[in-house]
């Protein structure tokens, strides 16, 4: 089972990840804070993050740089969460790391399809880099 790491300092927006996450049969575990995301990363060790651009203390994007600095959590593929659609955002966490950029609120059925992309096209990454090494 795959797991995805959902971080977002909104109770809602966790709860509504978390459910349609699981639903679709991920395992799942939540931070509240990009203060957090490091560790719980470390800890949980997912397959991907999910991870919400405005947060209090430490918002997305230094929590990506965070995560991108890090050997032990570089390679894990992130996709962040906003209400803030501006194209100047999407190209900071682009230019930062991230892999994708979902928008609040989102499509039905987009998050499944977004973390299925995010993980199935890492792990072919993988298998090629492996075939050519």
């Amino acid at each position: 089972m795959n797991k995805v790491l959902v971080v977002d300092d909104s109770p809602d927006i966790r709860l509504l990840l978390s459910r349609t996450l699981k639903a679709a049969g991920y395992g799942v575990s939540e931070a509240t804070d990009g203060d957090e995301v490091l560790s719980a990363a470390l800890s949980y060790e997912p397959d991907m993050i999910l991870l919400d651009v405005a947060m209090a203390r430490t918002d997305g994007f230094k929590a990506l740089a965070q995560l991108k600095a890090d050997p032990r959590t570089r390679d894990i593929p992130v996709i962040m969460v906003t209400a803030k659609g501006h194209p100047a955002d999407l190209d900071a966490a682009r230019s930062l790391g991230a892999l994708d950029y979902i928008n609040k609120p989102w499509a039905h059925g987009e998050v499944e399809l977004r973390v299925q992309w995010a993980i199935s096209s890492i792990k072919r990454q993988k298998e090629q880099d492996r075939l050519a090494g």
